[in-house]
C-alpha cells in the first residue's frame, strides 16, 4: 500500500482546512465564525478557484484512505464521490441560501445541499461503524467518543444553520474538526498496523 494512501485520512482535511483559510482571504466581508465553509465555494466568487479544488482534495482522499474493514471502506468511499459533488455543484451566494426556507434558493443550492447532507450522514455514521469492529483498543474507545461528539455536533450545526446564527460558521467548523478527527486516527491505524489487519482495500476477515 502507498504512502499517499495511508496518510490520505490526513492530507485531505489538511489540504480542505488550507485551502479554506486562504479561500476567505479573496472573499470581502468573509467570516469564519458567521459563515459556512460552501459560501467560499459560491458561484462568481474569486475564494472558489482556491475552495473547490479543496473539496476535491478532501474527496479525492477519502476515495483513496484504506478501512479497517469492507463497510467503513464503501462509506468512505461514497463520502468522497459526494464531497466530490458538493465542491462541484456551487451555491448561488456566499451566504448559502436554504432551499424550502429561502425563496432565492436556486436548483445549484438544493443540488449542493442534498450532497452536502449526505456526506455529513456518512461521516456522522462512520465512528459507530468503526467501533464495531476489531482495530486497537484506543480506536475502539476513541469512536466511541467520537460518535456521540460527532452526532452532537451534527445536531447543533443543523440547528445553528436553520435559525440563521451568527454563530453557525463556528459551529459547523466544530463538527469538521470532530469529523477531520476520525480521519486522522484511521490514518494512524492504517500506518501503524501491518497490511494482514487493515489491507489496503479492508480486508473482510477484519469484519
Amino acid at each position: 500500500m502507498s504512502l499517499i494512501r495511508k496518510t490520505a485520512g490526513i492530507w485531505g482535511p489538511i489540504g480542505f482546512c488550507g485551502a479554506a483559510a486562504v479561500a476567505a482571504r479573496h472573499q470581502p466581508g468573509y467570516a469564519h465564525i458567521s459563515h459556512h465553509v460552501s459560501g467560499l465555494a459560491a458561484r462568481g466568487e474569486r475564494s472558489a478557484r482556491v475552495m473547490i479544488p479543496g473539496f476535491l482534495v478532501l474527496g479525492i482522499s477519502s476515495l483513496l484512505m484504506p478501512a479497517p474493514n469492507v463497510a467503513l471502506a464503501r462509506m468512505a468511499r461514497v463520502a468522497g464521490t459526494t464531497a466530490i459533488a458538493a465542491g462541484l455543484i456551487q451555491v448561488s451566494e456566499p451566504r448559502c441560501p436554504q432551499p424550502g426556507h429561502d425563496p432565492s434558493a436556486t436548483s445549484s443550492d438544493v443540488g449542493h445541499g442534498l450532497a452536502s447532507i449526505a456526506t455529513f450522514v456518512l461521516w456522522t455514521a462512520m465512528p459507530f461503524v468503526a467501533r464495531r469492529h476489531s482495530g486497537p483498543s484506543w480506536y475502539r474507545l476513541f469512536n466511541g467518543v467520537l460518535g456521540v461528539a460527532t452526532l452532537a455536533a451534527l445536531v447543533a450545526a443543523g440547528s445553528t444553520a436553520r435559525a440563521e446564527s451568527s454563530h453557525k460558521g463556528l459551529v459547523q467548523r466544530a463538527f469538521l474538526g470532530v469529523v477531520f478527527a476520525w480521519h486522522v486516527a484511521t490514518a494512524i491505524v492504517t500506518i501503524t498496523k501491518p497490511a494482514r489487519l487493515i489491507g489496503s482495500n479492508a480486508d473482510p476477515g477484519c469484519s
